[in-house]
């Protein structure tokens, strides 16, 4: 996976060197570095009001290329508090994804995208939590620590020294929280509940102090679901005549 988060000046908003030199030159000559090698590397677009409006331009750049990818909303921390303008706001964030839909709907792919155009959603299949953390993942840092999460990593359970460190994980009571959807207030009515599963549990707890409450972006999640089901369908009309769609579906 390499992270793009928009072209030239648009990732270097979010991602430079240490040295403070721009990073999106290099970035994009590893991608193409890549293909040339015959490796597809899958790309993960982080979605923030910095980059948001050039979200149409990286999208029609990686579907070009025919390159997996997924949208992830930007994920605000203790060290990004300052940073006022990194607000998500629903309206911005709202129409900067559609913007980007239309263009994913001009060159929709053979591949599906129900696992990628909504942030932590995946509306492939129906599932109880979000992500793995705490029950079938795990991070560890360059000193062989042990997180849950890789928002967490100051926060180790154990090491590889363990030699069972997942067990660990899963019996820690003092971190992160991955509760089931059906145990969350403002989600068990919810129709997208099952493939929602009420977002990060790491933002919730951020924003609300709880992890049994819906996802503080559940109004943007719901204003796109729909809209990512009808690409979805308008994805296999255009290749119902592909036999290789065609046997994705059926198995």
């Amino acid at each position: 996976m390499i992270s793009l988060d928009g072209l030239g000046e648009l990732h270097d908003r979010h991602r430079r060197y240490a040295s403070g030199r721009r990073s999106s030159a290099d970035v994009v000559e590893s991608i193409e570095l890549a293909l040339a090698h015959g490796l597809v590397p899958n790309i993960s677009i982080t979605v923030s009001p910095r980059t948001v409006d050039g979200l149409p331009e990286v999208i029609a750049w990686v579907l070009e290329r025919d390159l997996p990818f997924s949208l992830n909303f930007y994920r605000e921390n203790k060290l990004s508090a300052s940073h006022v303008d990194m607000c998500l706001d629903e309206e911005r964030i709202i129409n900067g994804m559609l913007a980007a839909y239309k263009v994913v709907e001009a060159s929709l792919p053979r591949h599906s995208l129900l696992p990628s155009l909504v942030d932590r959603a995946n509306l492939a299949a129906p599932h109880l939590r979000t992500c793995g953390v705490g029950e079938n993942y795990l991070v560890f840092d360059s000193r062989g620590r042990v997180s849950k999460c890789q928002m967490r990593m100051a926060e180790a359970v154990t090491d590889v020294s363990t030699p069972d460190p997942l067990s660990v994980v899963r019996a820690d009571q003092l971190g992160v929280k991955n509760i089931s959807v059906e145990e969350k207030e403002g989600c068990r009515d919810c129709q997208w509940r099952y493939w929602c599963a009420g977002g990060c549990p790491l933002e919730t707890y951020r924003v609300t102090g709880r992890y049994d409450v819906k996802s503080p972006h559940c109004n943007i999640y719901q204003a796109l679901f729909p809209e990512v089901l009808r690409l979805e369908g308008l994805r296999l009309l255009k290749y119902q005549d592909d036999p290789q769609v065609v046997q994705k579906i059926v198995l």
